[in-house]
């Protein structure tokens, strides 16, 4: 049988862990949480997964500041059941109480006397057995001292122990603190960087805003510019039917020369045969012996009409030798439809009375008469030409361009704003030689075009 002082003992400490185990059960519960969230978390590969890093970051210091709390608890607990000595426990205080012996009262009767002589023998056999329990419960004594004493080591042993760990939960404590700090450091940083990032994407939508609007500034222009050469085909279309219908009225005009050169033939014939005939009336009169007078009215009447006919005769062959020069000057006229496309380089620096030689490309059609180190055109016949002018402001800057033939100002057009964009056109009167360019006017220093910017230059 177990001495009773180590039972209570050991019953104590039972009850004592116990009611640890209990208070540690819900912290056992966030600890096994946290540990399975932290293994599904690792297990999981995909790119979104249940619980977030920031989610799980806060389930497990929630389960370990909970731990520490349980232990600060329990060391607390421990320092106030400890001594100041740190030698006995509070728990294991056992006294073993001497046992008294009653003696019995002097007034019993003298029959009870007699019964105790007889029972002196069994008195002397249970005094026999109380010595050798007193021995048996020395022995317990020396035991229990013993398991005191080896009860006060484990215990000096636990309460540094204790100590390790209250300076080890400490250092958990301010690791966790320090790691608590950094992860809101990282969290900021992290914060700052989603800040800047939103900041880029703003500025790029901006960007891309901006790249939208030109171009649509840019596809509003392209439009422009092909309903400028659609005007420049209908107009060219249109001279060329003018000169199909000169054509037509010239020979027209021509049908119509030859059909009054054939009447006016046939005219001189008849007038002819006339003659001829009054010669034969006159014959016929004088062998008649017709009076004089009617003969000389007559003749008279008949130099009258042969008068009219004559000035008729020459108005009509007036008309045809008009006729004749104007159709001799259409046959001799020649139809060189000349047409140049002149595209600016980016940027091309415009300066005032500087002419613009810097060219990003030059088309042209039915002949070479533009020179592009120079920028001057020089006129292959004699005529009129239509020139077409698109300027684009390459900056937020004054820029004017004049158009000069023979020396002499034409047309001027300008632009004042940044990316916007101006159109002109002229009709100028040129002879065979003459030179027109563009040149800079009223610009302010620095001022440049983009490459949106072209000349056009077309015969009529």
């Amino acid at each position: 049988m177990r001495p009773r002082i180590q039972l209570r003992f050991v019953g104590e400490q039972m009850k004592y862990l116990e009611e640890q185990m209990q208070l540690m059960e819900p912290v056992i519960g966030l600890m096994k949480n946290a540990l399975k969230k932290s293994k599904m978390w690792i297990e999981d590969k995909n790119d979104k997964p249940s619980i977030t890093y920031i989610e799980l970051c806060h389930e497990l210091a929630s389960a370990i500041t909970a731990l520490l709390d349980v232990a600060s608890n329990i060391f607390r607990e421990n320092e106030e059941l400890v001594d100041v000595d740190g030698r006995t426990p509070s728990l294991g205080q056992a006294t073993l109480e001497p046992t008294k012996t009653e003696t019995p009262d002097q007034s019993e009767s003298t029959d009870q006397v007699t019964k105790l002589v007889k029972n002196q023998e069994e008195v002397f056999t249970r005094l026999g057995l109380l010595e050798n329990g007193v021995s048996c419960i020395q022995i317990s004594i020396q035991q229990t001292k013993e398991d005191t004493s080896e009860i006060k080591q484990w215990i000096d042993n636990f309460v540094t122990k204790q100590s390790d760990m209250g300076v080890k939960i400490e250092q958990l404590i301010k690791k966790q603190k320090q790691n608590f700090k950094n992860l809101r450091k990282q969290m900021s940083e992290q914060d700052n960087k989603v800040k800047e990032l939103n900041q880029e994407i703003e500025s790029l939508k901006e960007k891309e805003t901006k790249s939208n609007k030109t171009l649509e500034k840019l596809s509003l222009d392209i439009k422009e510019y092909e309903n400028n050469l659609l005007t420049i085909s209908k107009e060219m279309q249109d001279h060329a039917d003018t000169t199909d219908r000169i054509t037509e009225e010239i020979k027209r005009h021509s049908e119509q020369m030859s059909t009054l050169l054939e009447e006016s033939y046939k005219i001189q014939l008849n007038i002819s045969t006339q003659l001829e005939k009054h010669s034969l009336m006159y014959k016929l009169l004088q062998q008649r012996l017709m009076p004089i007078d009617k003969l000389i009215q007559i003749f008279n009447q008949n130099l009258e009409t042969r008068e009219k006919r004559i000035t008729k005769l020459e108005n009509i062959e007036d008309t045809i030798s008009k006729l004749s020069k104007d159709f001799n000057l259409i046959e001799s006229r020649v139809c060189n439809r000349y047409a140049c496309y002149v595209e600016l380089d980016d940027p091309t620096p415009v300066s005032t009375g500087s002419i613009i030689s810097t060219f990003g490309e030059v088309r042209e059609y039915n002949g070479q008469h533009f020179n592009q180190t120079t920028g001057t055109f020089v006129s292959p016949h004699d005529g009129l030409y239509l020139v077409c002018i698109a300027l684009h402001e390459w900056g937020d800057k004054r820029t004017g361009v004049a158009v000069m033939a023979a020396d002499e100002f034409c047309y001027g057009i300008e632009v004042k704003c940044a990316n916007t964009s101006a159109f002109g056109s002229v009709v100028v009167d040129m002879k065979k030689g003459q030179e027109l360019y563009f040149q800079g006017s009223q610009s302010d220093q620095g001022a440049a075009l983009s490459y949106l910017s072209s000349f056009t230059i077309v015969s009529l």
